[in-house]
């Protein structure tokens, strides 16, 4: 499970701008996920929720966006992958360009 090492990342990148910005406490951190980003949701809020006990983060909040896998496909139809199987609903072929869902980004933190 890679989650936890994830999650022990983005804890010391807060730790960092904490120190720089001279923060006390982060409220909340919003992270952006992709359904093709290797990363599962449900295991990387169990993580969280166990990395930050009894430690600097521990009242923090996560907040997940979860940006769906959408692809390109030759005919020019953009789509949902997951929802279709990866198969282009206008066409059904398979051949196509991932266009979003491999996104993992830090977006905000909230701290005082």
């Amino acid at each position: 499970m890679h989650e936890l090492g994830v999650v022990l990342e983005i804890f010391d990148l807060i730790e960092e701008i904490m120190a720089e910005q001279d923060l006390k406490k982060v409220s909340a951190v919003t992270v952006e996920l992709g359904e093709l980003s290797g990363v599962l949701p449900d295991y990387f809020r169990e993580c969280w929720n166990a990395a930050r006990l009894g430690g600097i983060f521990e009242e923090t909040e996560l907040k997940l966006i979860i940006i769906p896998a959408r692809a390109r496909c030759i005919c020019g139809e953009e789509y949902e992958m997951t929802k279709n199987s990866r198969i282009c609903p206008r066409c059904h072929k398979t051949d196509y360009e991932i266009i979003s869902g491999k996104e993992f980004n830090v977006l905000s933190i909230e701290a005082c």
